[in-house]
């Protein structure tokens, strides 16, 4: 019921806007399908150069370990650096690690990097890093902290495609289970956008 639920949210919120994309990466373990809605192309909504992000995920590691996010930043060109971006926003997780439920509130700071066109042709490359982190005071229950870093790169191979690979470390601490290593792995993707 729950994956059917996260299907549903994700595509369905891809659709309502206009620069958004839906992502779908995987490993040997884990599947993780990602959306993402920009305020980019949307003139009501887009009265100054800050940006406007939503975006929700879907991380399946087995049967009995699973994590939603869904989050909202401002992204904003860092003036003097061309190409570069930085979002600040937060994001709320909810995890269910075995029997027991997993909920916390992590601040979220992102960085993406686009390189310039290069020569022959090469298509667009871009680097991205995101830090998420939720002390005692953002995590709800018998939450205690959360922590997740990701990092990735990705190539641009159609006008409206992506491939990608990346790496994601994610750490929740449970009250009674300690600190609990959810995710630690590479992982390869597609990304589509509207």
């Amino acid at each position: 019921m729950l994956k059917k639920i996260a299907f549903a949210t994700l595509f369905s919120s891809a659709l309502l806007l206009a620069e958004s994309g839906v992502g779908l990466n995987i490993n040997e373990k884990d599947l993780e399908i990602e959306g993402i809605i920009d305020s980019r192309n949307l003139k009501a909504l887009q009265t100054s150069s800050t940006v406007f992000q939503a975006d929700i995920n879907f991380l399946n590691e087995n049967e009995e370990n699973k994590l939603i996010g869904v989050g909202l930043g401002a992204t904003n060109l860092v003036e003097g650096v061309e190409g570069l971006e930085a979002t600040l926003g937060a994001k709320f997780i909810w995890a269910e690690l075995g029997s027991k439920d997993f909920t916390a509130a992590p601040l979220m700071g992102k960085v993406r990097y686009t390189f310039p066109p290069l020569m022959y042709n090469i298509p667009p490359v871009s680097v991205e890093g995101k830090l998420l982190y939720a002390p005692k005071v953002l995590a709800f229950g018998d939450s205690e902290e959360y922590r997740e870093f990701r990092a990735n790169v990705d190539v641009q191979v159609i006008e409206s495609g992506n491939i990608y690979v990346g790496y994601r470390n994610i750490h929740a601490h449970y009250d009674g289970i300690g600190n609990y290593l959810f995710d630690n792995s590479f992982y390869a993707g597609i990304k589509i956008l509207y």
